[in-house]
């Protein structure tokens, strides 16, 4: 494979086994260096179950540390049941390098949501 069809990636940030039930959860803060402004890609990937009684959206909020502004988000339908491991991904715009962190929340108190794992990264075009 030459080096024109290497595709390279940087992992911003990535956790797993978050347990989500009603309260809200904050990650810790995670510094961002690769931005859309050095070209590329930056996408949000994300892998999930859940035991609902009703429907419920999953939330997802990238917030910029500094001055605590929404900078991307991503919303979650899931209707009134149990979902097995569910995976989605997104493309976040990212342009300003600095602190962040995730936000994470549920649209009702009905339930539980397990993510299993997420990850930030930044891929390069």
């Amino acid at each position: 494979m030459s080096s024109l069809e290497q595709k390279h990636t940087y992992i911003l940030t990535q956790d797993k086994d978050i347990n989500l039930s009603g309260n809200p959860i904050q990650t810790e803060n995670f510094c961002i260096q690769n931005t859309l402004r050095d070209g590329g890609k930056i996408r949000f990937k994300i892998r999930y179950s859940a035991e609902l009684q009703g429907f419920c959206l999953l939330e997802v909020f990238l917030i910029r540390a500094q001055n605590r502004t929404q900078t991307a988000s991503m919303t979650i339908p899931n209707g009134g049941s149990t979902a097995t491991v569910q995976e989605q991904e997104q493309e976040f715009s990212i342009w300003e390098p600095g602190d962040y962190y995730f936000f994470f929340k549920m649209s009702s108190n009905n339930g539980s949501f397990l993510i299993e794992d997420y990850q930030l990264y930044w891929s390069a075009s």
